[in-house]
């Protein structure tokens, strides 16, 4: 599939299923912001647990990110039909299968993002201890700094391209996870890879590229609006959403015809 047509076609898709189609757009738009609602509490809850009780702030955090997995999954659900290539884009209906399918696709998600944890786990750490060092009134070992520093921003290097990586994978584990409704699918490499192979891999990872050059353009031409950018932003949202969902969808299905 040409890149035009695989825009064009995916913004058609996007925009047939919401124009008009208004109660489905708000319900989208709610769906996006409920996640947002247990993490801005966690966070005016957190700042009053570290002035009151800061022993309370860890089961604070944990709880606020468990709640807004939990309001997350339904619109993770919704994409997980558009991977499954349902045309035109589907109701927000069936609330059961859209939690259901919304938890296999954030397993998948978190086992992806291991990784990608792990890595920025141990790049945060030797920040940390490189901030405690340059902080301390003790004299350190120059060289010392500079070794911690370079192993840092190697660090930082590793995790970029990691995550990449893993971004070129999951783009089409995701798909492979709606296709055959299993999450050990979602992690079978080698039919990801011929799958992969089968589309082109430079033609694969030039039309991630452009995918993610439209809609990070968008977002940030949104965002700079003064005073109404934010919900400009939240509008468009499920849009981009559904456009990227039937891209990759697309892209996914471009297998058979390359």
């Amino acid at each position: 599939m040409e890149f035009g047509k695989l825009v064009g076609d995916s913004f058609e898709y996007a925009k047939e299923g919401l124009v008009g189609h208004w109660l489905k757009w708000i319900v989208l738009i709610i769906l996006t912001l409920l996640p947002m609602i247990p993490i801005l509490l966690g966070v005016g809850m957190g700042v009053l647990a570290v002035l009151t009780a800061p022993m309370m702030l860890l089961p604070t955090v944990i709880i606020a990110v468990i709640f807004a997995i939990i309001l997350a999954l339904p619109l993770m659900g919704y994409m997980l039909r558009i991977y499954r290539g349902e045309t035109p884009a589907p109701e927000v209906n069936n609330w059961g299968l859209l939690f259901g399918d919304g938890l296999k696709l954030f397993v998948v998600y978190l086992i992806y993002a291991i990784p990608i944890l792990i890595i920025g786990a141990v790049v945060l750490g030797s920040a940390g201890i490189a901030l405690l060092i340059t902080a301390s009134q003790k004299a350190a070992n120059p060289g010392a700094m500079m070794g911690l520093l370079g192993a840092v921003l190697f660090g930082i290097v590793i995790l970029v391209i990691v995550a990449i990586i893993i971004w070129i994978i999951v783009a089409s584990a995701c798909v492979r996870l709606a296709r055959t409704n299993s999450i050990g699918e979602a992690f079978n490499f080698g039919e990801i890879f011929h799958h992969i192979g089968k589309i082109g891999v430079a033609h694969y990872i030039a039309a991630l590229i452009i995918m993610g050059i439209i809609v990070g353009i968008v977002t940030f031409i949104l965002n700079l609006i003064p005073y109404i950018g934010f919900i400009l932003a939240l509008i468009v949202g499920p849009l981009l959403a559904i456009f990227q969902a039937r891209y990759l969808c697309l892209l996914y299905d471009s297998a058979g015809t390359a």
